[in-house]
């Protein structure tokens, strides 16, 4: 990134990481099975699409109710996709890929509600939050394990992982924690080994991972906005 140093980016994220810690400790994050849902759903319809829109797509999905309901409706993906073929938050922008994530929400949904009953008992059961990432990339299609990674951080379960979207991989690259040009990590085993890089040098910093990660996402486009502005 032309323009900016790794030390001045990495001072600049490490002075936001107490203002993330602080937010937290108020309260940011919350685990009732509502926020739960809606949080797993934002980061379903997230994937290929601006998350100003997944998030107006998830809100639209959480007024039904249909997920954060005790029972799993059998013409769920139906319900689900004619909400996502609506305009949004009366806007008039629709959602890109409507029939394909309410297959993917509707699947989830079953699961989960085979399985464990409630998202709220799925993670009272996987305590380990490697266990319970690797749950969601297996059984919750969707959900890679960036998308994972932030279900369980957004919803307040873990900080020990983290999200390695193109932000983070950037400065990665800038700080020499990856090789430059390295292609996106593509499988489970490719991305623990970007994510352990990434912790241990979020403990060289003196911050969890998830922080971090959140931090560097937050400096990584503000200086990619001002990078863009000057060119």
């Amino acid at each position: 990134m032309k323009g900016f140093s790794a030390v001045s980016i990495t001072k600049a994220v490490c002075a936001i990481c107490p203002d993330i810690e602080q937010r937290i400790a108020n309260g940011a994050a919350t685990r009732c099975e509502r926020s739960l849902w809606w949080e797993l759903s934002a980061c379903v319809l997230s994937s290929q699409v601006a998350y100003p829109l997944a998030s107006d797509a998830a809100s639209a999905v959480d007024l039904s109710g249909y997920l954060f309901e005790p029972d799993c409706l059998p013409d769920l993906s139906d319900r689900l996709n004619a909400i996502l073929q609506q305009p949004l938050n009366g806007t008039g922008r629709r959602y890109r890929f409507p029939c394909a994530r309410a297959k993917q929400l509707a699947i989830i949904k079953e699961r989960v509600t085979d399985q464990f009953g409630t998202l709220t008992a799925l993670l009272s059961e996987l305590e380990n939050p490697v266990a319970a990432r690797n749950w969601l990339v297996d059984f919750a299609p969707g959900l890679g394990p960036k998308q994972a990674s932030m279900f369980l951080r957004n919803s307040g379960f873990s900080y020990d992982l983290a999200i390695l979207d193109r932000h983070v991989l950037k400065y990665m690259e800038l700080t020499g924690l990856r090789s430059e040009n390295s292609k996106p990590t593509a499988t489970m085993k490719g991305y623990r080994l970007d994510e352990d890089s990434m912790r241990g040098h979020a403990r060289e910093l003196g911050f969890a991972v998830g922080i971090l990660d959140w931090a560097i996402w937050i400096v990584m486009r503000v200086a990619g906005a001002e990078q863009g502005a000057r060119a």
